[in-house]
C-alpha cells in the first residue's frame, strides 16, 4: 500500500489522534486546496475516503500533508473528519459546473442546494444543457412537496428558488414551509406535458 495510504488507514482506522468535527474542535482547513511551499505543506478540505475500510468509506476528512525534503512527495499528518453535506454540496457544485469533468458530456444535469435553519427552509434548483422552452420544478422532502410555477430557459439553463423566507418569497422564490426540509431533498425538472426530463433522489442538506 502506498505510504498516505498506510497512514490514513492506520489514523482512521485505529483512531490516532485526528480531529472529529463538530466534536470541540476548530476547523482548520477550508477554501480551496493548498499546497504552501513556504511551510512545505499541502492542505486539502473535503477529502473522500473510498474502499479503505467499512468503518471510514463514504466520510469526508480535512487533510494536512507534509513535504518530505525536496521532493514531491507528502505524508499524512494530520486528518480531520468534515461535515459530510458542506462536502458533498461542493463535489456537486464542482460536478456541474465544470464541462471537463469526464461524466458531464452534453446530457441534461441538475444541481440541488438546500439548506435547513432553525425556522427557514431553502432549497435552489438548477439544470443546464436543456432544449429552449419552459420547465418546472418539484421538490419533495419526507411527506412535503413543492411545485414552482412553468419558467423559460436561459440559454440551455434554468434556475428555480424555493424558500419559507418573505422576503424571498416576495422576490419570486415559490413559498414552501420553514419546516419544510428533513434531511434531504430530491427534485426534478418537468418539462410543459408534465414528463421527467432529469432528477435527482435524496440531496443532503447543510443545517445551520
Amino acid at each position: 500500500m502506498p505510504r498516505i495510504g498506510w497512514l490514513l488507514a492506520t489514523w482512521l482506522v485505529a483512531g490516532l489522534s485526528f480531529g472529529h468535527e463538530g466534536h470541540g474542535h476548530d476547523d482548520k482547513i477550508g477554501g480551496v486546496p493548498l499546497a504552501d511551499f513556504r511551510v512545505n505543506e499541502l492542505r486539502i478540505p473535503c477529502v473522500e475516503v473510498q474502499n479503505l475500510d467499512p468503518s471510514v468509506d463514504g466520510q469526508f476528512f480535512d487533510v494536512i500533508l507534509d513535504r518530505r525534503g525536496n521532493s514531491m512527495n507528502f505524508e499524512l499528518k494530520f486528518a480531520e473528519v468534515e461535515n459530510p453535506q458542506l462536502c458533498q454540496a461542493i463535489a456537486d457544485f464542482a460536478k456541474f459546473h465544470d464541462d471537463d469533468f469526464e461524466d458531464a458530456g452534453d446530457a441534461t444535469r441538475i444541481l440541488v442546494i438546500c439548506e435547513r435553519r432553525q425556522s427557514r427552509s431553502k432549497v435552489s434548483v438548477n439544470a443546464e444543457n436543456l432544449i429552449a422552452g419552459r420547465y418546472a420544478a418539484q421538490i419533495v422532502s419526507g411527506a412535503s412537496v413543492a411545485n414552482s410555477a412553468l419558467k423559460g430557459t436561459e440559454g440551455d439553463e434554468v434556475e428555480f428558488d424555493f424558500d419559507s423566507d418573505p422576503a424571498d418569497i416576495a422576490e419570486g422564490a415559490t413559498a414552501i414551509a420553514p419546516d419544510f426540509i428533513q434531511g434531504t431533498v430530491s427534485a426534478k425538472i418537468l418539462n410543459e406535458a408534465g414528463e421527467t426530463v432529469v432528477a435527482v433522489d435524496s440531496v443532503p442538506c447543510l443545517n445551520k
